[in-house]
């Protein structure tokens, strides 16, 4: 373990909640342990250790995250999450196996949502020759991974590839796996503010399940 994540695991075990970790494990089908700390105090302590120690370059950063994601404890997580956000400019397209190893591991919507959004979509705009790379995952047989491809673009809002997303959700649309059926709604009805006329269209034209067919017109 390196000395940066001990120190982040040190601060973040002081504070440590048993209760409160409870109840985050079974909202989670306690699919992973938690410490028991909410979102607000754990910034407090992980906010000056990252202020104190940036990386000097993009390398370094996934050396540091990926450490931290070996850790069992959810809150890691959360915060390589944030240390990666707040250097997500030093990611190069070198790193994008990495993030998608990211989204692989551990996985779950409160991770996989901001990687793919927050991280990936920042990445790809950056560097938008890394595009057909993206195209690929939307065929790939891990659920987080397709889900990732169609929420990358969830912040571009008038930059969307409008083409893609909706080429990413047609070949979804008779999935039943939850989690791809909930980014489909997601990612249209953020699209529909900037362009309702043409995603109400689209929905209604697309085999989608009647309930997710539903969450997007619904605000339309």
């Amino acid at each position: 373990m390196l000395k940066f994540t001990q120190e982040i695991l040190h601060s973040l075990k002081a504070i440590a909640n048993e209760e409160e970790a409870r109840n985050m494990s079974k909202s989670v089908r306690e699919q992973f342990d938690f410490l028991g700390i909410k979102v607000v105090s754990r910034r407090e302590v992980t906010y000056p250790i990252f202020d104190k120690n940036p990386p000097k370059d993009g390398d370094e950063l996934v050396k540091r995250v990926d450490d931290m994601w070996g850790i069992p404890y959810r809150e890691l997580q959360y915060a390589a999450c944030d240390y990666l956000f707040r250097h997500k400019d030093l990611l190069g397209g070198q790193h994008l196996l990495f993030l998608k190893k990211l989204i692989k591991t551990k996985s779950h919507r409160d991770t996989v949502d901001v990687l793919s959004a927050c991280i990936l979509g920042r990445l790809v705009s950056r560097l938008p020759a890394l595009r057909p790379k993206i195209a690929v995952w939307i065929r790939d047989p891990n659920i987080w991974i397709r889900r990732s491809a169609i929420l990358f673009q969830l912040q571009f809002r008038e930059y969307t590839d409008w083409d893609m997303l909706r080429s990413f959700c047609a070949h979804c649309a008779k999935d039943e796996e939850t989690y791809i059926k909930s980014s489909i709604s997601k990612a249209l009805s953020e699209y529909a503010r900037i362009n309702p006329q043409e995603v109400r269209k689209f929905v209604l034209s697309t085999p989608f399940s009647s309930q997710t067919t539903q969450e997007i017109l619904k605000n339309l």
